[in-house]
């Protein structure tokens, strides 16, 4: 689910821009994804509880950026958009580990597995500096895609291209910390339940208890 709502907003704007209607499909797509944003924050609050810094940060930026693209009727703003929004995440993740101390990285892997990945703290910086360069160049990616190829074209490409390449990256990561994931605790309370549950069997059920008495009674 909460995938889902990660790319909730770009699937809702390129949906709108290739089957809308209008002769310049961009702006009522960007009204989509402005109503879509929103609806992903109010989704994250009832599913968690709680609203996610980084939906906020995407809602803020996407209301500001649209409406920009909107007042001004120029895509450029939101051209713009997904290069300010991912170098806005890769500074957060830079300035949480270099001042505040904390990976967030860590945190929201741990936190998807609802369980600490008591990886070693190196690797963890190492991968931390690799997602934020990687979002660094996504940005530079973006615009370049943006203002060498058609607009149709851009659009595809954030969509299918920013998604695969987030994908890449993301398993990319988890193979690094497979090795540390806490499968292991798992398999092994899994084990101790199905022996406990065999021995419960067992217990109840004994051929042998039945079937000594009735040969004795014939004896």
């Amino acid at each position: 689910m909460k995938f889902f709502l990660d790319f909730f907003p770009v699937a809702i704007f390129v949906g709108v821009y290739v089957f809308s209607p209008d002769e310049n499909p961009m702006y009522p797509a960007v009204i989509a994804l402005m109503i879509a944003v929103v609806i992903q924050n109010i989704g994250t609050r009832l599913l968690t509880g709680k609203f996610e810094k980084l939906h906020l940060w995407t809602l803020v930026i996407t209301l500001v950026m649209g409406g920009l693209t909107l007042f001004f009727r120029d895509p450029a703003f939101i051209f713009w958009k997904a290069s300010v929004l991912v170098w806005v995440t890769a500074i957060v993740f830079l300035y949480r580990q270099h001042i505040l101390g904390k990976v967030l990285l860590e945190e929201m892997l741990s936190k998807a597995v609802e369980e600490k990945i008591d990886a070693p703290t190196a690797l963890w910086g190492r991968l931390n500096h690799i997602w934020a360069t990687v979002y660094t160049l996504f940005g530079f990616l973006n615009l370049y895609v943006a203002y060498s190829y058609s607009e149709s074209f851009w659009v595809q490409f954030k969509l299918f291209g920013l998604m695969g390449m987030n994908l890449i990256l993301l398993v990319y990561v988890m193979v690094k910390i497979y090795p540390y994931l806490p499968l292991e605790e798992i398999e092994q309370e899994d084990d101790s339940n199905q022996t406990q549950g065999n021995a419960q069997a067992e217990e109840l059920y004994r051929p042998e208890d039945s079937i000594t008495p009735s040969i004795e009674k014939k004896e």
